[in-house]
């Protein structure tokens, strides 16, 4: 019995302090961690760092943290053999490392990303065929936000090998409409009003100046080219808009617009046919 209480008196004295310390370390290093990555997220918002370089920068903060503290708490559970465990933790590390390839290819293409700027956060994207705002760029994915409220995570080396086309990056945008007026309308009445409703709304540029052009002989009538500039944030108020008073100014002013037509054939049991257009 006295062996077995000096056993246990030993292990709380050697092994047993050193774990608890390893757990007062560890929680303690947590909350140091959870502390200097909010204050340092609150100074990079505070500078003129961009906002999605910030939180990749955060983020790169909290995980070297996080892994000077695993050394911490195991150079204080194994103190005799802690260069030996470092050591094979280094042997282990190069092993996972080789293991998650995919993941040190997104580290990697989150630099590039950081460091090229193909966009920042707030800016309307399409990577890929995916559209969305970007919400932050992280150590190895890029957070969308789609136009219906959906989170979309891609993996930085996906983002970095697609196409990207930046919606935001330029202050003004070209709206292009086709519009089209049936043969038989007046069509210097058309060119007249499509230019009037250009040069009248209050959010369309000056310059460059709106180009009203007949463009095309369709099969069902002729097709103008409707191109005006507007400031980025306001292109899609303007497009409805446009696409309204198009429609009701043809309707005030008796413009038809054309609609598609197809004749169809139908044999009668005595061999002729019946046409009938729709």
């Amino acid at each position: 019995m006295n062996a077995f209480l000096d056993k246990i008196t030993e292990f709380l004295e050697t092994t047993g302090l050193n774990i608890l310390s390893a757990i007062v370390i560890l929680v303690l290093g947590l909350l140091i961690i959870k502390t200097v990555t909010r204050i340092s997220k609150s100074s990079l918002q505070r500078t003129a760092v961009e906002g999605a370089t910030a939180s990749f920068i955060v983020s790169i903060i909290n995980l070297a943290l996080k892994l000077v503290l695993i050394f911490v708490v195991v150079a204080i559970l194994f103190p005799k053999a802690s260069a030996g465990l470092i050591a094979a933790l280094g042997t282990a590390g190069l092993a996972i490392g080789l293991a998650l390839q995919g993941s040190l290819s997104n580290f990697a293409n989150g630099i590039i990303i950081i460091f090229t700027k193909p966009f920042k956060e707030g800016d309307y994207v399409d990577i890929g065929g995916t559209a969305g705002t970007i919400r932050s760029i992280n150590i190895l994915t890029t957070e969308l936000l789609t136009v219906d409220n959906k989170k979309v995570v891609l993996n930085n080396t996906k983002v970095v090998s697609s196409d990207i086309i930046n919606y935001s990056a330029r202050p003004t945008r070209r709206l292009d409409l086709k519009v089209y007026a049936a043969y038989g309308s007046d069509m210097k009445k058309v060119k007249e009003i499509l230019t009037n409703i250009a040069q009248n709304h209050e959010k369309v540029l000056k310059t460059p100046a709106p180009l009203i052009r007949m463009s095309e002989h369709a099969d069902d009538g002729a097709g103008f080219n409707f191109r005006v500039w507007v400031p980025n944030k306001e292109y899609w108020g303007v497009y409805y808009d446009m696409i309204e008073q198009i429609y009701f100014a043809f309707e005030e002013n008796n413009i038809e617009i054309p609609l598609r037509r197809m004749n169809l054939y139908m044999k009668d049991k005595t061999g002729g046919k019946n046409e009938k257009s729709s």
